[in-house]
């Protein structure tokens, strides 16, 4: 069962429809910020093969003067495995966790991302080590050019009698998103309540929710990524868009096979498409 969103009274919330804020450092403001060196951030020693042996699994930052980094480099045993540069616009945190994800008795690198803005985006990397190489398995599926992406990707309309239609014309995903007239009885101005929901257009935020689903013992465990569908406010979340990653051992890397939608306030399944 999937965590449903609280409402609070309409009225509360500032009214003027804004786009989730990701901390979108215009070029002017980053040329005013002062970035330091590479320094040390995060240092766990991990097992990562399962030789007994563990492994010195460093990340670094280069952080401004706000303690906010613009590029990130993840170093084991003394070796660069990647780094993530030009960065700023997208994250400015960032964190490492390790877990079995391949269900093979070893532990895998799960470098996260966040943003510091309100959007909530986060983004994942996942590297596993195997014939003492590092592979990225996971790839993070978020990109700074998420809100175009997002408009040329999907469509969104209200319908009316409190309906949305939602369309992903990349994987051909069609639903139609039920709203109860009971999440906006609060709202004073039914007027500007109306004009509000006439106005509900594409509105689906960047990844910011990983999920790890065991399907099989000893098989890689499924990985489900989340969006926020909004409606007439950013808080006002109607649906959650998945996408779910299924490992591909032939190219060693996790594949997207299938999305879904889901209501947020019901927790219904209102669609899902297979991606061929």
């Amino acid at each position: 069962m999937y965590k449903k969103y609280l409402f609070i009274p309409i009225f509360l919330i500032v009214l003027s429809i804004t786009l989730p804020t990701n901390t979108h450092a215009s070029k002017e403001n980053e040329d005013k910020l002062i970035f330091k060196p590479f320094t040390l951030v995060q240092k766990e020693f991990v097992d990562l093969n399962g030789n007994g042996k563990k492994e010195a699994v460093e990340l670094y930052a280069e952080k401004n003067q706000y303690d906010l980094a613009r590029a990130w480099k993840l170093v084991v045993d003394g070796k660069e495995v990647k780094k993530f540069v030009d960065m700023y616009d997208l994250y400015q945190l960032g964190n490492m966790k390790f877990n079995d994800v391949m269900n093979d008795q070893t532990e895998e690198i799960l470098l996260y991302f966040q943003s510091v803005g309100s959007g909530g985006i986060t983004g994942l990397n996942i590297f596993k080590e195997k014939d003492h190489k590092f592979f990225e398995v996971f790839t993070d599926p978020n990109s700074k050019d998420w809100y175009k992406e997002s408009l040329e990707r999907f469509e969104m309309k209200y319908l009316g009698d409190y309906k949305v239609s939602f369309y992903d014309k990349q994987t051909g995903l069609s639903a139609i998103i039920p709203l109860s007239e009971e999440r906006y009885k609060t709202y004073p101005d039914k007027k500007k309540l109306q004009e509000l929901l006439e106005s509900i257009d594409t509105r689906i935020d960047p990844v910011s929710g990983y999920e790890f689903k065991t399907i099989s013992p000893g098989k890689p465990q499924e990985i489900i990524t989340t969006q926020l569908v909004w409606g007439i406010a950013h808080v006002d979340g109607i649906a959650y868009f998945k996408t779910i990653y299924v490992f591909d051992p032939t190219e060693y890397k996790y594949k997207p096979t299938k999305v879904a939608l889901y209501s947020t306030e019901t927790d219904e399944l209102l669609a899902e498409k297979p991606i061929k």
